[in-house]
């Protein structure tokens, strides 16, 4: 039984930190049309808007997916988790390895993104990966 109560704080966290993503992500989509001033990242608002509000309903949906104990859910979330933290690793190894004036002009934004990337992946992979939480997706 503590081990069940344990998968489920472990994928509330999971889950936290997954609507947190999902949260940004929106405030990514309305952004161009709230700040006038603010260059599109795709370069168009639309395009934008489309782009960063589906990727957060996508994400919405896993993770109210693996709230309901899918385990498609589960996979998607771990590899989600597992892809952000190479991201995060490969731009912790760019910022360290600065070859150009520029990249080592830039290296410490590149740093404080590869922490703010690490952080919360490393904690997904590791909640996820726990034996508990592996048990409560597998198949019956």
């Amino acid at each position: 039984m503590a081990t069940n109560a344990g998968a489920r704080v472990a994928v509330g966290i999971v889950c936290w930190w997954g609507f947190a993503f999902a949260a940004l992500l929106f405030f990514y989509a309305v952004g161009p049309w709230t700040d006038h001033r603010e260059i599109p990242v795709f370069g168009s608002r639309p395009l934008d808007t489309m782009l960063f509000g589906t990727a957060g309903l996508i994400c919405v949906f896993v993770i109210a997916r693996l709230i309901q104990g899918r385990r498609w859910a589960w996979w998607t979330a771990f590899a989600v988790s597992i892809l952000m933290l190479g991201l995060g690793a490969f731009l912790l190894y760019s910022s360290l390895h600065a070859q150009t004036d520029f990249e080592r002009s830039e290296s410490g934004f590149g740093l404080g993104i590869s922490i703010i990337l690490l952080t919360p992946t490393v904690m997904c992979s590791v909640l996820l990966a726990l034996p508990c939480v592996r048990r409560r997706f597998a198949p019956s």
